[in-house]
């Protein structure tokens, strides 16, 4: 599936955050990208695998929205990294049960979850960073 996405404004979109400053572009950015993908993360603990009958942590339990700050790391090309999913220690189970393994089926929870939620995301956060703008001129 392709999917092809238009976007247009962004040099503008740029020059209104330069003009907030780092720290204030830093957490614009970072509470518009946390509120558009809480919707992603409910999704994907929705149908993380979980089994009631053990008492260790379940995947489930550790999918939470992770950002970080790259306004100062020329390495990449971005302001900010806004990621979504289980954390390290369940790394490997989560890509089991989305790609499945040679004893099992894949059921995918990660792809499906962003795919379902693509507009929503977009929408809160194009809401969300022009909120954060417009409250800080």
């Amino acid at each position: 599936m392709r999917t092809t996405v238009k976007v247009s404004g962004l040099d503008g979109l740029e020059a209104e955050l330069m003009n907030l400053g780092e720290k204030l572009t830093s957490k614009i950015l970072r509470d518009a990208g946390r509120e558009a993908m809480t919707v992603v993360a409910e999704d994907m603990k929705q149908y993380a695998g979980y089994d009631s009958s053990h008492d260790d942590d379940h995947m489930r339990d550790s999918i939470k929205v992770r950002t970080t700050d790259r306004m100062k790391d020329k390495k990449y090309i971005t302001l900010m990294t806004v990621r979504v999913g289980p954390s390290k220690a369940h790394h490997m189970k989560a890509q089991a049960q989305e790609f499945g393994t040679s004893k099992q089926i894949p059921r995918p929870f990660i792809r499906p979850a962003l795919d379902y939620h693509r507009k929503d995301i977009l929408n809160t956060l194009a809401a969300a960073i022009r909120a954060g703008i417009n409250e800080n001129r």
